[in-house]
């Protein structure tokens, strides 16, 4: 198995599916992402989104790779069947039959610990049914996933009785910020410290820690037509690993960590995100009353950012990136996608190919 050097979180929504799939072969070999599977698209033949639609189109990607199984907890992109294989019934056993299953489909993949405590009574009959997973995945998957949220209390208690059914070096620890608000860098690595100290009194395999400071709206660091902002998650990183040096990269490729469903009622300003080493800038241009359609706004934004020293700079140091294509494809007048799904999977691409250049 490959060294794990970057974590990339994606759930699986059209947007993230589209962004990965689109990468290089040589950048798809230097990720290890954890993919939070979401429901698909509902339609009228797939009414409640069935998860095994993404499992399968993301299995031509990642048969031959290592990622990480996960499943989203967002309440806009879950369904009952998500709701089902995150139950704790049995020792979790609708998760762990699902993993098995797929073991075939995806050669190289690291299981997540799904964690709940939903109608239990105890402790013990928690951390009964816990280790009860763990001792199905331990039996049938090389390594598995810890994943933890910020502040979480319980992280050495959870480790104790994860390490009675697996040893500590076959387990990856995922310390998860999800969203890091503006200068808030210092707070959180603080934080993420005190918990990475905890969990390496057990010597697990890998520690990984991760977080995004993408906003719901972007607008909120800058103005209607254009602004920039810092990724504090690099910061963030870069604060834990001053005294942590073990620690892997983790981020959410520049997404927020819950869906924001906006009704497409009276459409969208035309936006394009463009990342660079440490910020990430945009510009947006509303489309005009005379326009049938939001082709020449996407052109106007296009061209924009196809003029700053920064994309200039970040085109020097991508040489196969289809993220820039589309950019440049667009601001020459001829933009290839006309939704705001689009150009996220161009923003994420961009991102994704950027950390794996170094």
């Amino acid at each position: 198995m490959r060294v794990i050097s970057y974590v990339p979180v994606i759930k699986t929504a059209d947007a993230e599916v589209r962004a990965l799939e689109k990468l290089s072969e040589t950048v798809k070999n230097k990720i290890t992402p954890v993919l939070e599977f979401t429901r698909s698209r509902k339609s009228s033949k797939i009414t409640d989104g069935d998860i095994h639609r993404r499992v399968r189109r993301l299995s031509e990607t990642f048969k031959d790779r290592t990622c990480f199984f996960d499943l989203t907890t967002d309440p806009n992109l879950t369904n009952d069947q998500i709701k089902e294989l995150q139950s704790n019934v049995a020792g979790y056993k609708n998760w762990t039959d699902f993993l098995l299953t797929y073991k075939k489909d995806f050669l190289k993949f690291i299981p997540t610990l799904q964690i709940s405590d939903e109608n239990l009574d105890s402790e013990d009959e928690h951390y009964k049914r816990l280790k009860q997973q763990v001792k199905v995945l331990a039996a049938n998957f090389g390594k598995i996933l810890y994943r933890l949220p910020l502040g979480y209390e319980f992280a050495e208690k959870d480790m104790q009785e994860i390490c009675t059914e697996i040893p500590a070096d076959r387990v990856v620890c995922l310390v998860d910020a999800e969203y890091i608000p503006k200068d808030k860098a210092s707070v959180y690595s603080t934080n993420a410290v005190s918990i990475v100290k905890q969990l390496s009194k057990f010597s697990p395999d890998k520690i990984v820690v991760a977080g995004t400071s993408f906003p719901k709206k972007p607008t909120q660091h800058g103005s209607e037509t254009e602004g920039r902002m810092a990724l504090e998650e690099k910061l963030f990183y870069q604060n834990v690993t001053k005294t942590e040096k073990d620690v892997i990269y983790g981020d959410y490729a520049t997404i927020h960590p819950f869906r924001n469903d906006q009704s497409g009622g009276n459409g969208w300003v035309p936006r394009i995100d463009m990342p660079t080493e440490d910020e990430l800038f945009y510009f947006r241009d509303k489309k005009d009353k005379s326009e049938s359609s939001y082709a020449g706004a996407y052109e106007r934004v296009a061209k924009k950012v196809a003029e700053t020293v920064d994309y200039r700079a970040v085109g020097k140091k991508l040489k196969d990136c289809w993220g820039l294509e589309q950019i440049n494809s667009a601001a020459k007048g001829l933009p290839p996608g006309l939704s705001p799904s689009f150009w996220i999977s161009v923003r994420m691409n961009i991102h994704i190919s950027l950390v794996t250049s170094h």
